[in-house]
């Protein structure tokens, strides 16, 4: 049978039994060995401070008759006699005045009184005592040492040293015996305890040997055995049942696994089926917009060529501009509508470039001239509040027809919704950031305030899509820009386009 191997720092009880009783006896004999030093020192400077008093008073009577008839000699001799006592170590006699009178030995310094004083230092002290002002008056001063304390002292630690080493031998005989009696039963109980840890056998119990808090300690533990042996019992029944449910789970779960291996097998079909699909899709609408720009080429190159020819009268020309304008803005929707596709999954790839937004808003104010006439609207265009004379420039970054197409919307949908005699303003602004606002006359309606940039979000306009707004601002997102809508029926409405600094440039330049 192995042994247990006692763990690194282990301190059995015994040993902690002895140091708890010696430790213990030491500490009170310390204390009361400290506490009997104060009572001697106390006792002694008491006497010593009684035995100055009255040397004090002695040597003052005597200096008395000296001092007043200024005979510093005789007052010499009587402080000379003190050297009868060891423990004097000097006096002096001063006037009132505190002149030196009379010293012998060490000379003390010279302190007022008008009373006994007595100064306490840790190997000396002083006492100051007056002379009767009989005649001149004076104080008298005697100085003690206290050095005798420290013989004594030392004196009584030898002694009481002695009685700490008997004591203390004592302890040690009762420390073994008290620690065999208390830890015995312990040791008994720890060795049990270890072979039960050891063996995994909650059957086996450890026997009672007395009736007091250990006998108790070994009844709780027999009493905790039969609980841990009970526990262990049901466990046992609870693991086969485990078992038996975890075979169940596996074989369910190997069932799902099939089953979702089946699920993910026709899912990837109808993936790659609906990815053909969306190529067909795609491939037919690449066809489509094919075949519809070939016949537009017709719809815009006519109406050129006959505004080139001329002959025609101005009502002729203007119906010829709307219809080339209507075959321009048809080609940007053939263009823009797989466009707009992808800025809605977030999947197109922005091309940028220089585009400058005064030469933009010129070309469509020229386009939209039939519709504006149509209207009985005019249109202002401002650069940092003054008038554009077409020979500026606002330079941005990103893609010049999307731009165009936003523009275009924007101008588009703010020229129909303005009355006859209204007027439409297109600011460009480079500062404290480079925007540009439409505004016309006319709030938006209410119904349709809160989502006015939404699809297919229209209110009251013939033939409305909705969409206008939506590209617009699906445009200016795709540029990095923020959009608003400013509206109210006093002041009209404000569509405003943000580009942002660090993704966009701008440069205003005068030809």
């Amino acid at each position: 049978m192995m042994r247990n191997r006692k763990p690194r720092g282990f301190v059995s009880l015994r040993r902690k039994i002895s140091a708890a009783i010696l430790g213990i006896t030491l500490l009170a004999l310390f204390l009361e060995l400290t506490l009997s030093v104060w009572p001697i020192l106390h006792s002694y400077r008491r006497d010593a401070k009684d035995k100055a008093l009255a040397l004090a008073a002695l040597t003052a009577a005597s200096t008395v008759a000296a001092l007043e008839f200024d005979d510093p000699k005789a007052a010499e001799e009587n402080l000379a006699a003190l050297r009868l006592v060891p423990s004097v170590t000097g006096a002096a006699v001063y006037t009132a005045g505190g002149t030196l009178f009379a010293s012998w030995g060490t000379v003390p310094p010279f302190t007022a009184a008008d009373r006994p004083l007595i100064e306490t230092r840790l190997d000396d002290l002083t006492v100051s005592r007056p002379i009767p002002p009989a005649g001149r008056g004076g104080v008298l001063r005697i100085t003690l040492s206290l050095r005798d304390q420290w013989d004594i002292l030392l004196r009584d630690l030898g002694l009481a040293a002695l009685i700490l080493l008997a004591v203390f031998a004592v302890c040690v005989k009762v420390s073994r015996r008290v620690r065999r009696n208390l830890s015995e039963p312990l040791t008994r109980l720890a060795r049990a305890v270890a072979g039960i840890s050891r063996d995994k056998d909650y059957t086996r119990r450890v026997e009672r040997e007395s009736d007091d808090e250990i006998g108790q300690l070994v009844s709780e533990f027999n009493t905790m055995l039969a609980k841990i042996q009970e526990h262990e019992t049901w466990l046992a029944g609870q693991q086969d049942l485990l078992e038996g449910l975890v075979a169940q789970r596996t074989y369910q779960l190997q069932c799902s696994t099939m089953e979702l291996e089946r699920k993910n097998l026709q899912l990837h079909r109808e993936i790659q089926a609906r990815e053909k699909a969306e190529m067909i899709r795609e491939e037919v609408e690449r066809i489509n917009r094919h075949d519809l720009k070939s016949a537009l080429n017709l719809v815009i190159g006519y109406p050129d060529l006959l505004l080139r020819e001329g002959g025609l009268s101005e009502e002729q020309r203007d119906h010829v501009k709307r219809i080339r304008a209507a075959g321009y803005r048809m080609l940007d929707m053939i263009r823009t509508h797989l466009d707009i596709f992808k800025m809605e999954k977030g999947l197109y790839t922005l091309r940028q470039r220089d585009v400058d937004l005064v030469e933009i808003v010129c070309d469509l104010e020229e386009e939209l001239t039939p519709l504006l006439r149509g209207q009985g609207v005019s249109m202002r265009i401002t650069l940092d509040g003054e008038e554009v004379r077409g020979d500026e420039a606002f330079i941005v970054s990103g893609e010049m027809p999307l731009l165009r197409a936003m523009l275009r919307n924007l101008l588009q949908n703010a020229v129909e919704a303005s009355t006859a005699g209204d007027a439409v303003l297109v600011r460009l602004e480079s500062s404290p950031r480079r925007q540009v606002s439409v505004s016309n006359s006319q709030a938006v309606p209410r119904e349709i305030r809160k989502r006015i940039f939404e699809k297919y979000v229209t209110h009251g306009k013939e033939g409305g899509t909705g969409l206008g707004t939506y590209f617009a601002a699906l445009v200016a997102r795709t540029h990095g820009a923020n959009i608003v809508c400013r509206t109210d029926d006093a002041t009209g409405t404000s569509m405003i386009v943000v580009f942002r600094d660090e993704t966009h440039k701008a440069a205003i330049s005068a030809g």
